[in-house]
């Protein structure tokens, strides 16, 4: 499988790795300019916007991808139909609250500029789902690098012009906009060619509706997983445990690239062995299940041994980053093979079997970081993403081996 998606996975290497490395150099440079605070309200807009942009996506790009694996082309219209409407009604409920009952006044530009910037995003990930699953992933990493690194020239003349956390958001912004007109200049040239070579079997839009929401409940509770604990320690503790906590976990984002590669990539041949041969698809993912599992535990190793070494050149406004990185050490480990995990109940079409998984996980996050956050701050939040991982984890795996063994 690796060999035969090697062209694949050398595109989504380029695609996630060079703009992530500029990415992360790049935010390690902000967050000492800026200081603790104004990158803590930075990195708070950010997560409230990911908050609101899961019901952007609505599991659309996912259920794209297998649709597009299996030749139905045509089905990139039922996404960006479902995409825009989810936009638009998404933000307008979202600034309605947010202005009337004067959430977060003293940092609603962020805000705004983070929310509409994540939108464009969504939009852009739609084509890039599409040329996912069209085996077509050149377009994704040269789009992505093409983004950052306006991202990076443009935020840089901002902050040096005034240092503040929503001049970042402004140029976040502007970024995605032309990140997604560039690939949407890219589809338009591929449009006729796709459309033509279509399955030609009728999707029925009710069908295409029940798919996308069954895997949407999926993102939504994900997202709320992963971002409610920048809420919880903002709560508790205030925007500079926020910018300690994120600046640690921007370390472990470096090394989830690599599984998030590898799983883009392989995810519709995963799709068609599922549909297909389940034999050879149990067998292919124990032996991705292995590979992610050593290459997790390697990455927790080094971020033990390296975050203090690392955190010395970000500033001392991060002086305690260093032990919380070794807290989310653990996590780390189980989130190499959960991104498999996902991938593998989608591809079986078990989507609401995961929903469930992640709503105990989720369920367990909010009382774990309600008790521990309030004491022990962004040890508190590294502690209970570890636990549920492993939950997740457990839980997943045994799933996994259920339904490929008997294909119920």
């Amino acid at each position: 499988m690796l060999r035969k998606n090697l062209r694949n996975i050398s595109y989504q290497s380029i695609a996630q790795i060079i703009p992530r490395a500029m990415m992360f150099l790049f935010i390690m440079y902000i967050a000492r300019i800026l200081g603790g605070v104004e990158y803590g309200k930075y990195e708070f807009a950010v997560s409230l916007g990911y908050i609101v942009g899961m019901f952007f996506e609505l599991g659309g790009n996912m259920i794209l991808t297998k649709h597009v694996a299996r030749n139905f082309y045509s089905s990139i219209y039922y996404a960006l139909k479902i995409r825009l409407y989810s936009i638009v009604i998404t933000l307008f409920v979202f600034y309605l609250v947010l202005f009337t009952f004067g959430l977060y006044n003293e940092i609603h530009l962020y805000i705004v500029y983070a929310s509409i910037g994540l939108a464009f995003s969504s939009m852009m990930n739609l084509y890039f789902a599409f040329f996912r699953g069209a085996g077509k992933m050149k377009y994704e990493a040269i789009v992505l690098i093409i983004q950052k690194a306006l991202f990076i020239i443009i935020a840089g003349a901002l902050v040096y012009w005034n240092k503040t956390g929503v001049n970042v958001l402004l140029a976040f912004m502007l970024s995605m906009i032309i990140g997604f007109l560039l690939i949407l200049r890219y589809f338009k040239k591929e449009e006729t060619h796709y459309i033509e070579k279509d399955n030609k079997l009728e999707i029925e839009f009710r069908d295409y509706i029940r798919d996308v929401f069954s895997l949407a409940l999926v993102e939504i509770i994900s997202s709320l997983y992963f971002r409610l604990n920048q809420v919880f320690l903002e709560h508790f503790r205030g925007f500079e445990e926020v910018s300690v906590y994120s600046v640690a976990y921007r370390i472990i984002e470096v090394f989830t690239n690599f599984p998030s590669i590898l799983l883009i990539a392989l995810f519709p041949a995963f799709v068609k062995l599922a549909a297909d041969n389940l034999k050879e698809f149990r067998l292919q993912f124990n032996k991705i299940l292995l590979l992610l599992f050593l290459f997790g535990i390697l990455s927790g190793l080094f971020c033990w041994f390296s975050g203090k070494f690392i955190f010395s050149f970000v500033g001392n406004d991060y002086d305690r980053s260093y032990l919380i990185l070794r807290y989310l050490t653990f996590p780390l480990v189980f989130l190499f093979p959960n991104f498999l995990i996902t991938q593998g109940l989608i591809a079986l079409n078990k989507n609401m079997v995961f929903a469930k998984i992640l709503i105990a996980a989720l369920i367990l996050n909010v009382i774990i970081s309600i008790i521990l956050i309030p004491q022990m701050g962004a040890a508190g939040s590294a502690i209970s993403i570890g636990i549920c991982e492993f939950v997740i984890f457990v839980s997943g795996y045994h799933y996994i081996r259920k339904f490929s063994a008997d294909g119920n």
